[in-house]
């Protein structure tokens, strides 16, 4: 309990022991002991031993205080080596600042987050206020203030300049810890944490929210938000909406990695034909759209855009030649919105792609939107047709040009729409290949065919005669296109030798390996091969004799003019002499005057079809047809 007392008390303590030894031992001393001598001697040793107690008792009270410092001491110590470690482990730099003098004292972590070490600095003269990001001085001294005035710790982000320049962002806590008697702050004390790694995830995930990771323009969202901004300040702007032409097939040839190469250096030549205010962003993925500002300059961007894929791609070891169709749309006039914008550049884009000039941008008319409906309602529409079976297969006779037999059939679909009537297939078989639906179009097509050809043969009719059936390149790129339709002729139980399937030029462009494979087998299977249209397209007449072909077909368009185009007549010779070298039969299509069928016997042409022998008919009609004839 005495070792517990403050110093004040213990001097009392001892004064007052003090005065009361001298006193009562004095007086006992001269009470029992009369000898002079012998008092003297005893007041001696009592004075000796009045020095060893109270050093007895001294000793023990300053080791004891000694002992409760050293644990102090030891404690702290402990204290400080635990909170060096929480800091050492929490990554922080702790600064100390002496508001009074201005002077600051910081820890090595808080040095490191700017690149610098203990040398490198004088403690006690540094001001680091000025290494402060100026944007953000103010947030800094207002953070201080604040806490002086409202004695609240505050917490606050900001950068610093590091010692090789650049910027490191660090996240800030402080407080007062000692203020004078009027309440004055005296010192300052804090952490420092450096938080730019979390600084710069947040910025990469923010970008890669607003931008393609792929070209690093903006995204869809970005461009959004870039439209609505420019809407507000800019009403009059343009919005192209850009798509490369055929990219896909890039893709599947040479794989994503390369295609991926090709769609970077496209953005970089379309950045190359920007303004500063134009504005691009990638919204697909070969699809592209930019702003800018105003209208009357957008047809000369367009070409600019287009001509600078003029010069091939070099990726790798290969060279590309892409090309782009590009469709506007002009705000306010057509749209004032993201969405709407976005749809009417798209549809005049894909108007863009229809365009046979060179010419590949269209601007956006309210036309468009209209045709845009009906085909979405033709689409429509026919997936209703292939359901209920709304198809109709009609059939125009192949005749010898010598023998005026019929030597075949060509298998032709007419549509018997609900409304519309009686469609042709120009008016919706090619839409039928760009929304793939003539997949199943042409499996029921065919299907329909041999279930006629097996009931004239069950009544005898037409035994022998080969009947002709168009079929798609789309179809043709199906890998399992061969097992289908053998699948179905299977079924039916009709020979192969019977059919002859009718391919055009432009099937076997995209992809001829494949094109020429598949033909091959359908030719080991019994089928008879022929090219429709021939002399429309632009097929390579040494990949042609590769084929396993047994018949050409020349296009109408060559012989509607005979004989009296001389053009004509040429091309007309010139097909008809190129079948013979390959060893093939010529038909003629189209033919509907006596003088056409004269010159095409008088230049070795084998067959043709036309009106001057019969029209396309119903199975029902051309029976009756041949009965009457």
């Amino acid at each position: 309990m005495l070792f517990n007392m403050n110093p004040l008390r213990i001097v009392i303590i001892y004064a007052l022991f003090s005065v009361l030894w001298i006193y009562f031992s004095d007086h006992a001393v001269e009470y029992f002991v009369t000898n002079t001598t012998l008092f003297a001697t005893l007041s001696t040793y009592k004075g000796f031993f009045f020095v060893f107690i109270t050093s007895v008792l001294l000793y023990s009270l300053i080791k004891t205080k000694i002992l409760q410092i050293e644990s102090m001491q030891k404690k702290l110590k402990e204290n400080e080596q635990r909170l060096e470690h929480v800091i050492q482990g929490a990554n922080l730099g702790y600064w100390d600042w002496d508001y009074v003098h201005h002077t600051h004292v910081v820890n090595d972590i808080w040095l490191s987050f700017l690149g610098l070490k203990r040398e490198d600095i004088d403690d006690m003269d540094t001001d680091w206020s000025k290494r402060i990001h100026p944007d953000d001085q103010m947030i800094a001294h207002n953070a201080i203030e604040n806490t002086i005035r409202n004695n609240k710790p505050y917490v606050i982000e900001f950068r610093m300049r590091h010692q090789n320049g650049h910027w490191v962002w660090i996240e800030g806590s402080g407080a007062v810890v000692e203020r004078d008697k009027m309440g004055a702050a005296l010192r300052l004390a804090g952490t420092h944490r450096d938080i730019s790694d979390r600084k710069n995830a947040q910025q990469e995930v923010l970008f890669l929210a607003l931008n393609d990771p792929l070209t690093k323009l903006p995204n869809r969202v970005y461009l959004k938000q870039e439209l609505e901004k420019r809407l507000v300040n800019e009403p009059a702007l343009s919005f192209i909406f850009l798509d490369l032409d055929r990219f896909k097939t890039i893709n599947d040839m040479y794989g994503h990695t390369l295609g991926d190469k090709v769609i970077q250096l496209v953005a970089e030549r379309f950045l190359s034909c920007l303004s500063e205010t134009d504005f691009i962003s990638r919204v697909g993925g070969d699809e592209f759209v930019i702003l800018t500002n105003g209208h009357f300059h957008v047809e000369a961007l367009c070409e600019k855009l287009a001509s600078s894929l003029a010069v091939p791609l070099d990726v790798a070891i290969e060279h590309f030649k892409v090309t782009t169709s590009m469709g506007v749309a002009c705000c306010p006039q057509d749209g004032k919105s993201f969405e709407s914008l976005l749809k009417n550049a798209d549809t005049a884009m894909y108007e863009a792609k229809k365009i046979s000039s060179k010419k590949c941008y269209a601007f956006y008319t309210a036309s468009m939107t209209e045709h845009l409906l009906n085909v979405s309602k033709l689409d429509n529409d026919l997936k209703v047709a292939i359901d209920n079976d709304e198809l109709i297969i009609c059939f125009q006779p192949e005749v010898n040009l010598y023998t005026n037999h019929i030597t075949g059939l060509e298998a032709l679909v007419r549509w018997q729409h609900p409304i519309n009537g009686l469609m042709m297939p120009d008016s919706f078989i090619s839409r039928a290949e760009e929304t793939r639906l003539i997949i199943p179009l042409g499996l029921l097509i065919f299907k329909k065919v041999l279930e006629q050809m097996n009931r004239w043969y069950q009544q005898n009719l037409f035994d022998g005669v080969i009947v002709a059936i168009n079929i798609s390149s789309v179809q043709i790129e199906e890998d399992d296109f061969v097992e289908k339709i053998e699948a179905i002729r299977e079924n039916v139980d009709i020979s192969a030798l019977c059919i002859e399937l009718e391919v055009t030029e432009s099937c076997f462009m995209s992809n001829p390996k494949q094109f020429a494979t598949t033909l091959q087998k359908l030719e080991n299977l019994g089928y008879k091969i022929s090219i429709d249209d021939f002399g429309t397209g632009y097929s390579s007449l040494s990949y042609l004799k590769q084929l396993p072909l047994h018949k050409l077909k020349i296009d109408r368009s060559f012989i509607k003019d005979l004989p009296e185009d001389t053009d004509d007549q040429a091309i007309a010779k010139a097909i008809i002499a190129l079948g013979k070298t390959l060893e093939l039969e010529v038909l003629a299509e189209g033919v509907e005057t006596e003088a056409q069928k004269a010159f095409l016997i008088e230049n070795g042409c084998d067959s043709m079809q036309g009106y001057l022998f019969a029209k396309p008919m119903t199975a029902e009609a051309l029976v009756a047809f041949l009965d009457q004839n």
